[in-house]
């Protein structure tokens, strides 16, 4: 993990050589002499990449990611004490000579002085020890087989509950035709991939219907010629005739002509990279007599890759399964004795239905007294049972998913600790969260075709679905992930890992006493109330817990002000400030904001603030009541996206909470579509262009808005939600829709609110239109969805609470790339016909009105 932490401090480092106080100081060369060591430091780190277990290189290791947070910290903190005293104008008294330059500081000056010494310290240790880092080979391999042996006893044990599983992965075994077919079994590590394969392989069905069966044990270990050699060893074949081939092309020649018109079963079990296919397909003939590959893995590229025709995914057990499996292996076919299931029924639970975890955790409670004692005893220490030996194997088998992730996305997989067990994460702010972090770079394609960070981190959490490190809980209408979750196991791991390399720490209250890692996320019960200190070293603070209201600085906003002043991370969730945020305008470094505000005017004041945060890119803002954004906030140069959340904010905890109604969690959520919304009155047009901005929401349509897009201030705006004022409900929205949309040609998805006025014209929407949500629009005329049939590019249409006046007549060639037509809460006052050549790939349709 340390590799990363140099990265993103190289790139941090170097970002901040463009800052303006840094420029005007003396300290531009001494920026770059630190970027040049720990670009040396950073080739050490990955030329020791996977010898982290010697103590000697972790050592080193951990000098390094200290003596880069060291250097970070040092040049922020300099920037904004500079940036403090700019503000006082007291630049000339402490800062300026007559040549207008910034003078470093002579504290900074001591710091960047004990950093170049610890640099020197860690080369000289590098060099010293040149030739321990070279020879831990031996050691890895020894671990690399000492855990194997171990997988191998756990993962092969019978598992409860796969008749099912068997049963349908069989019947892909013998279905299709002729042609050699691969069929392929995923899931996370632990889920039994292994165990399932295993039972298919040994069953007598399979073993009548291939009557050559082979397996292949791949492993993220894996060697080509050490599986080859060991296949070879499976088909009968004198030993002479095999023994002293060492070359894998004349090993896979072996294989295939013994192989040759014979239909079989091979069976590789746990690939991890497309590279084994690459080199081990060729090895088994093409002879169409129905031969099959049954394939397992972590990994769903490696499915694709193989072009399997059947992929079966493997889920987590359920509690009524986890209490079977965890009953079988404790008693067999005996049964559980009635005083014993409810400490028995709560330790299968802990489990998290991971058939791995349940099995291990059995061995352990076979072997104590099947006494109520002592289950209780077993039950209530579960955490201590976690942390055993024992079961150290659960999660150096799961940690081999985090141990081959690549360097850029390590850190993206250890952020998901910073959300409590359990946590249906939205997708999007993880991204944004993930950027705000420098984890995530835009490549240097340059400008006219490269690619937005944003959809990078979209490609990253893909990657890390695709290897089974995070679960799918909802997507979004063009398939991607909307929100998503991590196994609690996984996340422990996340935990853990972040703790030891200081990357990130889970704390139950705020104090800075207890943390001395980059990150904290502050999971809390009851009312959030600090303790005692006030520095921290951690960059990001994230609140989860139960909403409290801030209406003193003492309840919080103090130790943020004060402890905090070099964020980049604030994610204030469910914490609401009932007081203005004095301070806010310091914590310059700060790129990602999500904060409540309880009035209008607490409201105001942190706009007023933010327009200070010139590395703010990322804005979450719930207010009461409307405001107007004041101008300078458009000067803001790496501003992206600006969420602007205008509701009450009891309605919005209606409907949030599952007890309530559901009546009245729908008709809250209404009432929300009818709130307030922002004002850009006191944006002035012509000025300097917002280049960076991509999202800006609850914006009111009216003439001021309309003009400010005609006249391109946001170029590259992707998304946009627009809503009617509640006091003008006789403005031309058609004109000003007219006058605006077409200006805004990387406009993506559009939201329409209380607006039913229109442009009938196809040419007044921009071409690059994916998506469009009409809600609250009271009556919508029925030609305007003819013309929105026309837009070229169109593949979501979501029209919610209203009505549609005429007919809908859908002819061939209409909605050309639809794929998703919702209609929620829509009455129809004619036909909604569609006719044939319309919507050629729609694939999802709630339209209680269609008519074919």
């Amino acid at each position: 993990m340390g590799d990363s932490v140099v990265t993103i401090a190289l790139e941090n480092l170097s970002g901040l050589l463009a800052n303006e106080l840094i420029s005007l100081s003396g300290v531009n060369d001494q920026i770059r002499y630190l970027c040049k060591q720990l670009e040396f430091m950073n080739v050490f780190m990955k030329s020791t990449k996977g010898m982290r277990d010697n103590e000697s290189v972790r050592e080193v290791v951990n000098k390094i990611r200290d003596v880069a947070h060291k250097a970070e910290d040092m040049v922020d903190t300099y920037v904004v004490n500079a940036n403090k005293q700019r503000g006082r104008n007291m630049l000339v008294k402490y800062f300026f000579h007559r040549k207008n330059h910034v003078i470093m500081l002579p504290e900074v000056n001591d710091k960047f002085e004990a950093i170049l010494s610890s640099i020197l310290e860690i080369r000289e240790k590098i060099n010293e020890n040149m030739f321990i880092y070279g020879i831990q080979q031996r050691n890895k391999e020894f671990a690399k087989d000492s855990l194997i042996a171990r997988r191998r006893d756990v993962e092969e044990e019978e598992v409860v509950g796969m008749v099912r599983d068997s049963d349908e992965v069989i019947r892909q075994l013998e279905g299709g035709d002729l042609s050699r077919e691969v069929v392929c079994i995923l899931g996370m590590g632990g889920l039994g991939k292994t165990t399932l394969a295993r039972k298919i392989y040994n069953n007598d069905k399979i073993k009548s219907m291939f009557p050559y069966c082979v397996w292949g044990f791949v492993s993220n270990y894996y060697s080509a010629q050490e599986l080859l050699m060991s296949i070879l060893k499976l088909l009968d074949l004198p030993e002479e005739e095999y023994k002293y081939l060492t070359n894998p092309e004349q090993m896979k020649r072996k294989i295939r002509e013994s192989m040759s018109g014979k239909k079989y079963l091979v069976v590789l079990d746990d690939i991890w990279y497309t590279q084994v296919w690459d080199e081990l397909h060729e090895a088994f003939p093409h002879d169409n007599n129905g031969s099959r590959i049954l394939i397992t893995t972590r990994m769903e590229n490696i499915s694709r890759y193989t072009n399997a025709t059947f992929t079966y995914r493997l889920s987590f057990l359920d509690e009524t399964q986890s209490w079977e499996l965890f009953c079988y292996k404790v008693f067999g076919k005996a049964g559980c004795p009635l005083e014993l299931e409810p400490a028995g029924k709560k330790m299968a639970k802990a489990c998290k239905g991971l058939p791995l975890a349940i099995v291990v955790f059995t061995g352990m409670v076979a072997k104590k007294e099947r006494s109520l004692r002592e289950w209780n005893r077993i039950q209530n220490h579960i955490s201590w049972y976690h942390a055993h030996e024992d079961y150290r194997i659960v999660t150096d088998i799961l940690k081999l998913s985090y141990d081959s992730l690549p360097r850029t996305l390590k850190p993206c997989f250890l952020y998901l600790g910073v959300y409590p067990e359990d946590y249906e994460i939205p997708a999007r702010t993880l991204c944004q969260l993930w950027i705000s972090e420098g984890f995530i770079q835009a490549t240097e394609a340059g400008p006219s075709n490269s690619q937005e960070v944003e959809d990078i981190a979209d490609m990253y959490l893909d990657n890390l679905v695709e290897r089974s490190l995070v679960q799918v809980a909802s997507k979004r209408s063009d398939e991607g992930v909307k929100t998503c979750r991590v196994h609690p196991l996984l996340r422990e791991i996340c935990i853990s890992e972040s703790k030891e390399n200081k990357f990130m720490e889970v704390c139950e209250e705020l104090d800075a006493n207890r943390s001395d890692s980059r990150r904290v996320s502050l999971q809390y019960k009851g009312e959030c109330l600090p303790t005692t200190g006030d520095k921290w070293l951690a960059r990001s603070l994230l609140f989860f817990g139960e909403e409290t209201r801030w209406e003193r600085e003492s309840q919080g906003w103090k130790q943020i002000r004060n402890g905090f002043n070099l964020a980049r991370v604030l994610d204030m969730n469910q914490v609401v400030l009932g007081l203005s945020p004095r301070g806010l305008k310091t914590l310059i470094h700060l790129r990602f904001l999500k904060v409540t505000a309880s009035s209008r005017r607490i409201g105001n004041d942190v706009l007023a603030s933010l327009c200070n945060l010139s590395s703010l890119e990322t804005l979450y803002l719930w207010l009461r009541d409307e405001v107007t954004l004041p101008n300078k906030i458009w000067k803001l140069k790496s501003l992206r996206h600006v969420y602007l959340n205008f509701d009450n904010i009891i309605l919005r905890e209606w409907t949030r909470k599952e007890s309530m109604p559901r009546i009245i969690r729908q008709r809250a959520k209404r009432l929300q579509i009818w709130s307030k919304g922002a004002s850009m009155s006191e944006m002035k047009i012509g000025e300097t262009k917002v280049e960076n901005l991509q999202t800006l929401n609850n914006i009111y349509l009216n003439a001021r808005t309309a003009s400010v897009l005609n006249k391109g201030m946001f170029p590259n705006l992707t998304k946009l939600t627009l809503r009617r004022e509640p006091t003008k409900l006789l403005e031309p929205e058609k004109e000003y829709l007219e006058n605006s949309l077409m200006c805004l040609n990387k406009l993506r998805r559009l939201k329409l609110l209380c607006i039913a006025k229109l442009p009938l014209d196809p040419n007044a929407y921009p071409i690059s239109l994916t998506k469009i949500t009409i809600g609250y629009f009271g009556k919508l005329d029925a030609g305007i969805i003819k013309t929105l049939g026309q837009l070229a590019n169109l593949r979501t249409l979501k029209l919610v609470g209203g009505s549609i006046n005429g007919d809908v007549n859908c002819v061939a060639g209409d909605f050309p790339q639809l794929q998703v037509l919702h209609l929620s809460d829509v009455q129809l006052a004619g036909r909604w016909k569609v006719e044939e050549g319309a919507m050629p790939h729609i694939r999802y349709c709630i339209n209680p009105h269609i008519h074919d």
